[in-house]
């Protein structure tokens, strides 16, 4: 994408996020309501929607309709947060999608925002493209999130744990609420694994809008899990299907949760079409399920990990995962960043267990918390603290890992998308 329809784009981050829908109504009406030329699937949640979003995208196309995906945030290049058939959209499309947006916004009582401006992107290019269904990912919350402005054929939400209270309450039952504000009226409601306090707020609010509710733990067996350094293999059973032996090749036992929603979100859109649904589709659909720096395995020999985890279930999620993989024991080296509004100090406590030594690492976002932060923090564990640049964590992260179980690369999705960014990136493709 050239740099200057890029810098455009990025410039509206510095607008911040304006919670609230009245914008975006505004501007699907000026485009002509894309959102209405496909059908939706929409999941909202803390941990675990965008690895439940890319289930159940895989398992949609592999079912034979032509899919759709919106996704934040991306990892390397804003691309990736608009998927057509599994494939992040091209340059060409989004500069034309771009185009779309800016030639209404004169209409507009304010410039939309960045995730505004790619929300309503994401709907014009899957009209354009003859999308069948997309699978929209909530950006913060639900309720005044702007991809609430769809009508769902399902909704799903996954595990609601403590995340962005500046945004969504202090408490689980406030930021439940927040999450509950995709339910609606009459459309099935897949609810994931819940903390009790939360789960008592969904369901309330599925009562009140005569929601049908599919509790996914309740309707999804899995069974038999084994794990390797080349997947999961688990045994599915739903109501209507033995599915059988599955493998899946994303990583950590909290992925259950996450592969029971994906499969119940799947069951309900197929029950809204009054179609069949095949054990061949989630099989195969799961199987080739890709979702980059979720417990992504960088190397076998050593073992490097690479995880988008920030927050203290995420943390939760990944020491599970490393334990599961290399015993309770294990222990490697971290290489760490945060970003200033996260909770340092409750994440790293989280994974102290599994952790020998941290080295510390400044991502390039004014939001990151600085070296010295970051330091103070880590000092907390009681293990050894170091701080290096990204380059030189590169070279050290292999030969501290061979000396250890595993190396992990954790802490900020800016942290894995620099990561994974094989050398600097182009201004435009900074994350945001």
């Amino acid at each position: 994408m050239p740099f200057s329809s890029l810098e455009a784009l990025f410039s509206r981050t510095r607008s911040g996020i304006k919670p609230g829908l009245d914008l975006m109504q505004e501007l699907v009406d000026a485009l002509e309501h894309p959102e209405h030329s496909f059908l939706c699937v929409h999941i909202a949640g803390t941990n675990g929607k965008g690895s439940v979003c890319a289930m159940v995208e895989s398992m949609l196309r592999e079912a034979g309709f032509k899919t759709g995906l919106f996704t934040s945030p991306h990892l390397v290049k804003v691309n990736e947060r608009i998927q057509i058939e599994g494939q992040p959209v091209s340059d060409h499309v989004l500069i034309n999608s771009l185009a779309a947006v800016e030639s209404v916004e004169g209409s507009l009582e304010r410039l939309p925002t960045f995730f505004e401006t790619l929300t309503a992107m994401a709907f014009w290019a899957f009209r354009d493209a003859g999308v069948q269904i997309a699978v929209i990912e909530t950006g913060l919350g639900g309720r005044l999130d702007s991809t609430n402005v769809i009508e769902p054929l399902v909704t799903g939400i996954t595990r609601i744990d403590m995340d962005h209270q500046k945004f969504l309450g202090d408490t689980l039952s406030q930021i439940a609420g927040e999450k509950a504000g995709i339910l609606k009226a009459g459309r099935p409601a897949v609810i994931g694994a819940q903390f009790p306090e939360a789960l008592e707020v969904l369901l309330s609010r599925a009562k009140e809008l005569e929601c049908p509710v599919w509790n996914a733990l309740d309707r999804i067996g899995i069974s038999g899990r084994t794990t390797s350094l080349q997947g999961q293999k688990v045994t599915i059973s739903t109501p209507d299907l033995d599915v059988g032996r599955v493998t899946l090749p994303l990583f950590g036992a909290y992925q259950m949760e996450n592969v029971a929603t994906a499969v119940s979100v799947v069951e309900a859109v197929f029950h809204a079409l009054h179609a069949d649904l095949s054990a061949a589709v989630i099989k195969k659909g799961l199987a080739k399920t890709v979702w980059p720096g979720r417990g992504q395995l960088l190397s076998t020999t050593p073992p490097v990990l690479l995880d988008v985890a920030h927050n203290p279930g995420g943390a939760r999620a990944l020491r599970e995962m490393i334990q599961d993989l290399f015993g309770k024991k294990a222990k490697g080296v971290l290489i760490w960043s945060s970003l200033a509004d996260k909770d340092p100090d409750a994440f790293l406590k989280i994974l102290a267990p599994c952790v020998a030594e941290i080295l510390c690492v400044e991502v390039q976002t004014p939001r990151a918390l600085s070296v010295s932060s970051l330091i103070a923090s880590a000092e907390k564990v009681g293990v050894p603290v170091a701080s290096c640049s990204l380059d030189e964590a590169r070279d050290i992260v292999t030969q501290r890992a061979a000396a250890q179980d595993f190396g992990c690369v954790a802490g900020s999705v800016y942290l894995a998308g620099e990561w994974l960014a094989c050398q600097t990136p182009d201004p435009g493709e900074k994350l945001c």
